[in-house]
């Protein structure tokens, strides 16, 4: 049976694009240990699966156009054709490798950036090679034709080959035991972190302007308070996990509500840097794969209440979203506040859960009257309100014990679902959405003031990682070119972080945090060192010019070491 050329033409662009795609999910995940050989398995087996599908549903389609309008006239009795679908699947693919370089130029190491930059530039320079040739087997024979079709093969398979480099790889290293040496004001400088859910930094500016947050205009004109930017993701999970480890989604792994696992990987190995859409679910199945629930919410990672406790400073955390009971020596997770009665299973140590039994807070009916006029979402306004105030007496009890006290505040967010606020516009006061907002942003003002007020030994920082709506992250070309020609407001999903306390100062203008820069943070404030392995750096611009001088920074390779060494500065 003759070959039939133009059939193998499809199989071609099929196949083309099926191992370019194969490359591309280890470039996304530097971390899977890639080998000549098993790129190669990996490669075929995408090459031969697309080539076959793509190819013969291609040749099809051709079969039925010529049974429906006939073989279009030909001079000379040959009319090369095929050529150009595989012109189009490296153009596509070449495409996608774009795409991806963009949106995940936050998520991965800066090596694997270089990496995979470099293997678009190949597969596009590729892509304009077949063009020429392309152009040039339009009008050949059939001799010619099939030459040229030889040469476009051997172009892919030279591309194929040189997209094969060793890549930075994310994995964290196992280390035995590393020494950590603490700053003599260890455990002598405590730190109160208020998380609070979904505040935009540009509500706070506009609110503050109007006049009825003053805490939060003092910090804005005596403390310091700066833009947070977070990188681009479509799951909060990640933004609140990069909070609470200061370190990028290559390394804390929660990339989205999942990860998966698939014939390519080896036992213990999954795909981490594939969220939800970006193509994935388009290309990504082609072998099946198996959904992994992500860890929260830290991921892979430590979060910063362990890694106080690793140095023999203990911890209190309240709230803190998609928490697990443990971690910590004293830990409630977002959970016990959802019901009533309270769930004990979601407090560690037991008697703590008895403790905090006794500082349930119901918030006084003048407090509530100003919720009037919202319906059926009074009632979740109100819990919300109750839940920050039970989470305020339980910081309370646990901040002059302890170095270290986290709480997360989530009613305010609570409060936008139960008014359908799902956008980054501040309703004005004119209208009910506008007076609730309002009403909720002045009492955690002053919770906030109350407790700045009563703590003057103790800095607090506050942050609201993320605004009502989180960033979409573009799935399509169209919506990366629209966003580069187009870009929506920078500023409309971000959030802020406050410092207040002793030793800090005032900055004008300050730079733009990123939320991987709270852990080493908070780490610098309380005389402890910064893993070399953060993502993230201090604000020193936020403290003033003694206390950077009392308390040197200090590193320390990882703090997720087998066995951590503590040892004090000059003992």
């Amino acid at each position: 049976m003759p070959i039939r050329w133009a059939y193998l033409k499809r199989v071609l662009a099929g196949a083309i694009f099926g191992l370019y795609i194969a490359n591309l999910l280890y470039f996304l995940n530097p971390q899977i240990d890639i080998t000549p050989g098993r790129l190669a398995t990996v490669t075929i087996v995408y090459g031969l699966i697309c080539g076959l599908l793509f190819g013969s549903a291609l040749w099809l389609l051709r079969t039925l156009r010529v049974r429906l309008f006939g073989k279009p006239e030909t001079h000379g009795g040959f009319r090369p054709h095929g050529f150009g679908f595989v012109v189009l699947a490296a153009f596509l693919a070449a495409a996608i490798y774009w795409m991806h370089l963009e949106v995940f130029r936050i998520y991965l190491p800066v090596g694997a950036i270089r990496v995979l930059s470099k293997a678009t530039n190949l597969i596009t320079a590729t892509a304009f090679v077949l063009l020429l040739i392309w152009f040039a087997e339009r009008n050949a024979d059939r001799r010619t034709s099939r030459i040229l079709f030889m040469i476009g093969v051997v172009v892919i398979a030279v591309s194929s080959i040189f997209l094969y480099q060793r890549r930075d790889r994310y994995r964290t290293e196992t280390q035995a035991a590393v020494v950590a040496d603490i700053g003599t004001v260890a455990g002598k400088r405590p730190v109160i972190v208020v998380g609070i859910r979904n505040l935009p930094y540009d509500w706070i500016l506009t609110l503050a302007g109007e006049g009825s947050l003053p805490f939060f205009d003092q910090a804005r004109t005596r403390g310091y308070l700066t833009r947070l930017e977070p990188f681009p993701t479509m799951s909060p999970k990640s933004i609140w996990a990069s909070v609470a480890t200061g370190k990028l989604p290559f390394r804390h792994g929660v990339t989205g509500r999942l990860g998966y696992s698939t014939p390519l990987n080896r036992p213990g190995e999954r795909f981490l840097i594939v969220p939800g859409g970006v193509g994935f679910k388009v290309w990504g199945l082609i072998p099946p794969v198996r959904r992994i629930s992500t860890p929260l919410p830290a991921g892979l990672s430590l979060p910063l209440w362990t890694l106080f406790e690793r140095v023999g400073l203990h911890a209190t955390v309240i709230g803190w979203p998609w928490s697990e009971p443990l971690g910590a020596s004293r830990l409630v997770t977002d959970r016990y506040f959802d019901v009533a009665p309270r769930n004990a299973t979601q407090a560690i140590p037991p008697r703590f859960a008895a403790e905090i039994a006794r500082l349930e807070t119901t918030p006084p009916d003048s407090e509530t009257q100003r919720f009037n006029g919202t319906g059926t979402a009074r009632q979740r306004i109100v819990n919300g309100l109750a839940a920050d105030l039970t989470s305020m007496a339980i910081l309370r009890t646990s901040a002059p014990s302890f170095p270290l006290t986290v709480c997360t505040l989530g009613g305010f967010e609570q409060a936008q679902r139960a008014i359908h606020i799902f956008s980054d516009d501040l309703p004005p006061r004119s209208n009910v959405k506008g007076l609730v907002l309002r009403a909720y942003a002045e009492q955690l003002d002053r919770m906030l003031a109350s407790l700045a007020r009563d703590y003057p030994d103790h800095i607090i920082v506050v942050v609201s990682p993320s605004g009502p709506v989180p960033p979409q992250l573009p799935v399509t070309p169209y919506a990366l070119l629209r966003d580069f020609i187009d870009p929506a407001d920078p500023s409309a999903d971000d959030g802020f972080v406050i410092i207040y306390g002793k030793g800090v100062v005032h900055i004008d203008k300050p730079r733009s945090a990123q939320a991987v820069d709270i852990v080493p943070t908070v780490l610098y404030i309380a005389g402890l060192p910064v893993g070399r392995d953060m993502d993230g750096s201090v604000l020193s611009e936020a403290f003033s010019e003694e206390l950077l001088r009392s308390n040197p920074l200090s590193l320390v390779q990882t703090y997720e070491a087998q066995q951590l060494v503590v040892r004090r500065s000059g003992g």
